[in-house]
């Protein structure tokens, strides 16, 4: 079954007959799909043609969820050669109405639908609604055709009709999450103790073809191949041919009602069932001239070829300073006009008007216009800027060399935090989130859906780019209350096919679910990550009502790292403008608190991305590493550095920072303890930027609050910071005088600039900045000793001095 929204695992039920294939989640009380898709069990996960396979739908869930099946001894399967069914009684009504449910799926060969009968017994059974569920996300619509009810992806290419037994109206939506499909009451059949309602539910590939299914009971109906083709070079790059489809049947104009429309895949190709008869195909797409095919379709399955000529576009290569292909990501923009757009954020490679080559060489198309098109591999690498104009029915050919210009030697970046389809709460692509982290050039990248142990790998070998991107499986272990209980850890063992991926569950108390995921795979070593962290109700204030309790600090003793974006918070005045007490997630300055009172947790910050357009890259870190190889980094060190606070965080600007005692050779860098006798330090700061970022403000931080001596800008201080040309914008060496113990940290930022071209609108409008993770500087022989200082804002329950 293929798919990217496939969900099975082992232990639950597949059927399947001539044309159709489906799963069925397992009855247990364990049963999740995923994070938002959860206590499953009896509900249709996975439904789609054999062919073509593509399932979408997040599940089908019989009454809505108003009843638990939890009880595999109450599943009950049988049939012949022609037909199987399988039926299940609820162990529990969530009412606690004393009413049951049993659901039976059937599927009959030559039947396009399966079967499905939901029946409600007990005293108050004609008091219950009749409805059931739907997860169907993003890029679903619903609506109806004729007397069915549907929800029609048509960008992924998958539709589902429900059609009432023996009623001629469909039934009706209810705007809820998950969808509601109401029954009225001349669908539904009742007696004194019973309702129930039979339906007929049909995977599709568009809204066309359900249509078609409709009516093949007074008419044969046979799957169609629809092929786009163009007389197109031979290309072994990034390329697509998806383009729209107007199908108009016998009998009928361009314009009327009954004609449909579908999109073909990424090959150009589309499937349809139609009736014997003569159709007129437009196909249109992006960068070629439309055209219409006349096509004769019989009772038998064909594959018809449509024809497309006038491409216009471009064929780009990047490559590297040494001429070897680049993994390149390229944003384009119309000059005059609209933006392309080639697919939803969720799809992979051509989307929205990005476009990811992981091998370097793509073949976009493009309409006549003006564009101007940025190529990019990340913050280490120059960008290249190419204004073209586009003709009709003419190529362009691009060279582009994307140089290496900041020097990271022993540091690699990292990306902690993101997610694609399988987490739940999304539907975006996994392979165009690998696509979109290789093109962006994170280096390592452990895989960290939420609730489920997923991998990366499978991805990697397909693309042939194991040696291009470190990785290891992960998750995020995400719980209530939100939104403090969501906890990433790595490397965890993936056991696929199973619940979770073989991950813990969660728990209604943060401090358990830490523990339980810090201790999972046998106490194993593993990096703990607390994310979405709002410090304050941790520390003091679990119900978050202003006065002081016991929190849920029990959490901070598991924690690895803790992330702690925005990172301009840093440059912020909290105190003088206090958030409101439910609204005082303030990472970064309670982070800095945390470290005045002795936590040393380490900072990171992550994109989380959810989607694939610019989604992952426009934050990271740079961890210290003994190799700059990604085929050779080792997530063993990753763990050990990260936990050691040799971090970097950064949308950008990559920044290093050392200290040493003064006239001494020992060099400390972020995340390091230092011994200055006299508190006499010497410090150096460089930061290094490609063409397009900048900065213009570099900033000391003692114990968390600036340094008025050591803030300099390019405004005040021009001849320090290098002009837009260079590479290193800023390298100075200077002296430090401490009169204690203290952690120092050095921020940069761009004030008044953005990354927008390059990292588009939504996270390219931020300034570029980037913070070190402390260095703790011992002055006096015995150790290092947080100062207590809770910078103006007390931290709940915290006692000023106290060490930990």
């Amino acid at each position: 079954m293929d798919g990217k929204e496939v969900d099975w695992i082992y232990g639950d039920y597949e059927m399947s007959n001539d044309l159709l294939s489906l799963t069925i989640a397992a009855p247990l009380a364990t049963r999740d799909a995923n994070l938002t898709v959860r206590d499953i069990g009896a509900s249709i996960l996975d439904l789609t043609l054999n062919t073509p396979s593509n399932d979408q739908l997040s599940a089908f869930i019989p009454a809505a969820a108003r009843y638990q099946f939890h009880d595999p001894s109450l599943v009950e399967t049988g049939g012949d050669e022609h037909a199987v069914y399988w039926r299940c009684q609820s162990s529990r009504s969530l009412k606690e109405d004393e009413t049951t449910a049993t659901v039976t799926y059937r599927l009959v060969d030559g039947e396009p639908f399966v079967r499905v009968m939901v029946v409600i017994d007990g005293e108050t059974a004609s008091a219950v609604k009749p409805y059931d569920g739907f997860r169907a996300d993003r890029t679903f619509k619903f609506d109806s055709l004729g007397r069915m009810a549907t929800c029609s992806d048509s960008f992924f290419r998958q539709t589902l009709g429900v059609a009432v037994e023996a009623a001629s109206t469909p039934p009706s939506w209810v705007s809820k999450r998950p969808a509601e499909l109401h029954y009225s009451a001349a669908q539904v059949q009742k007696s004194d103790n019973q309702i129930s309602w039979s339906i007929r539910l049909y995977p599709a590939t568009s809204l066309l073809d359900l249509n078609s299914v409709a009516d093949a009971e007074s008419q044969p109906v046979a799957m169609q191949t629809l092929q786009v083709q163009s007389a197109l070079p031979a290309f072994d790059g990034q390329a697509m041919m998806r383009a729209l489809l107007s199908v108009t049947g016998p009998g009928q104009t361009e314009n009327d009602q009954a004609s449909r429309t579908l999109e073909t895949d990424d090959q150009g190709v589309a499937h349809v069932r139609l009736a014997p008869g003569t159709y007129s195909i437009k196909t249109s797409a992006i960068g070629f001239q439309s055209s219409t095919t006349s096509i004769e379709v019989t009772e038998q399955s064909q594959s018809f070829p449509l024809p497309l000529s006038g491409f216009s576009g471009i064929i780009a290569t990047a490559t590297d300073g040494d001429g070897q292909s680049i993994p390149t990501k390229a944003t384009l923009y119309r000059v005059d006009g609209d933006a392309p757009d080639y697919g939803p954020d969720s799809t992979r490679t051509f989307i929205k008007n990005v476009v990811y080559s992981v091998h370097g060489r793509m073949r976009c198309p493009l309409d006549p216009g003006n564009y101007e098109i940025y190529f990019s591999h990340g913050p280490e690498f120059n960008s290249v800027k190419k204004a073209i104009t586009v003709k009709a029915g003419q190529v362009s050919e691009i060279v582009v060399q994307l140089q290496r210009v900041v020097d990271t030697t022993g540091w690699v970046s990292v990306e902690l935090h993101s997610h694609s389809s399988p987490s739940g709460d999304n539907v975006s692509d996994q392979f165009g989130r690998v696509e979109n982290l290789l093109c962006e050039h994170l280096e390592f990248a452990p895989c960290t859906e939420h609730n489920r142990i997923s991998s990366y790998v499978p991805h990697l070998k397909a693309m042939q780019l194991l040696d291009q991107m470190a990785t290891c499986s992960g998750m995020e272990l995400t719980g209530r209350p939100l939104p403090i209980n969501h906890q990433n850890a790595f490397p965890l063992h993936h056991h696929p096919h199973t619940q979770n991926g073989g991950g813990p569950r969660t728990d209604a108390n943060p401090v358990v679910q830490i523990e339980r995921l810090a201790m999972w795979d046998n106490g194993s070593d593993k990096l703990v990550q607390q994310n979405h962290p709002n410090l304050h109700q941790i520390h003091g204030d679990l119900d978050i009502d202003g006065t002081a309790d016991e929190g849920f600090r029990g959490m901070l003793q598991w924690m690895d790292v803790v992330e702690v974006h925005p990172l301009t918070t840093i440059f912020d005045d909290i105190v003088s403008k206090p958030p409101n007490v439910r609204e005082m997630k303030i990472p970064l300055f309670q982070w800095l608190q945390l470290l005045n009172h002795g936590y040393r947790i380490p900072g990171v910050i992550n994109t989380d991305a959810h989607y694939n357009h610019h989604g992952s890259g426009w934050r990271r870190n740079w961890f210290l590493s003994s190799t700059d190889d990604p085929a050779t980094i080792s997530t063993e060190e990753m763990v050990r550095q990260a936990e050691a606070g040799h971090i970097i965080m950064s949308t950008g600007p990559f920044l290093t920072v050392e200290a040493k005692p003064a006239g001494s050779a020992v060099t400390a860098i972020p995340g390091d303890d230092l011994s200055a006798a006299g508190g006499k330090v010497a410090m150096n700061v460089r930061v290094q930027c490609p063409n397009w970022l900048d900065v213009n403000r570099v900033q000391l931080f003692i114990n968390g609050r600036p340094s008025v001596d050591h803030n300099w800008t390019r405004k005040t201080a021009p001849g320090m910071f290098a002009d837009s040309t260079a590479v290193t914008k800023f390298d100075l060496s200077f002296a430090v005088k401490l009169d204690s113990d203290a952690h120092l940290i050095i921020a940069t930022i761009g004030e008044g600039m953005t990354m927008d071209k390059v990292m588009g609108p939504q996270y390219g409008n931020r300034p570029p900045i980037a913070v070190s993770n402390p260095i703790f500087v011992d002055i006096d022989g015995d150790g290092f000793h947080a100062n207590g200082d809770d910078l103006g804002l007390p931290l709940p329950g915290a006692i000023a001095g106290h060490q930990h």
